[in-house]
């Protein structure tokens, strides 16, 4: 485990017990965390990319807006104008290539990455919900079996209400009708476990796959 991943599970233990952040603790955390990203995230990211990136021969600045569950999106500019705002910190993501070159011949090979997943919800009438990120398939699940059913079940997940109309200051929740949100800051295979539930607990058939 991470030294980031354990950052993670505290607060989720912090959360199971129902003890509260406060605005210092989650301060702390933000803070802790950005230390962690770029102590042990960034330096793998350059060794992920300085291959490929050392094709482009012009400066650019390339950034990378990242969504838990969402797909990577890149925007590329010209303009010094991104780094250069003030809330906005700039990070070496090592020395210079040829400098690296210099100093050694060894191959960077990166981890490989995991598997998307996603999930396919199958109705006893044969509807089928198969959305391209597992969240939208458990958002629109719930929506179509009624999200006060859903809510009634009293299910919870990190120490949170899986339904609720409270919005939490650290986990991802979206937005349901009614005014309602849902957690889902979980992995693929917990969400079909919700499913399963809800289907077991409402009886209502519901043949829920990993694709």
């Amino acid at each position: 485990m991470t030294n980031l991943e354990k950052l993670y599970h505290s607060i989720a233990n912090l959360k199971e017990l129902g003890l509260p952040l406060h605005e210092e603790t989650l301060k702390a955390v933000d803070n802790l965390e950005e230390e962690l990203i770029k102590n042990e995230i960034i330096p793998r990211l350059s060794e992920s990319i300085e291959a490929i990136i050392a094709q482009i021969q012009r400066p650019i600045i390339l950034v990378v807006d990242y969504v838990p569950e969402e797909s990577l999106s890149v925007r590329l500019t010209r303009k010094r104008v991104i780094t250069d705002e003030l809330e906005t910190k700039e990070y070496s993501l090592a020395p210079k290539l040829k400098e690296r070159d210099k100093k050694t011949d060894k191959t960077h090979v990166s981890s490989p990455k995991s598997s998307w997943t996603g999930l396919m919800v199958t109705f006893p009438d044969g509807k089928i919900i198969n959305n391209r990120y597992a969240y939208e398939t458990l958002i629109d699940v719930v929506q179509k079996v009624g999200v006060r059913k859903v809510e009634g079940l009293d299910l919870k997940h990190l120490g949170l209400d899986f339904i609720s109309k409270k919005r939490d200051d650290f986990y991802n929740q979206h937005e349901l009708s009614g005014g309602f949100l849902i957690l889902t800051h979980s992995s693929t295979i917990k969400k079909k476990q919700q499913l399963d539930e809800i289907s077991d607990r409402l009886k209502l058939g519901l043949k829920v796959e990993v694709i």
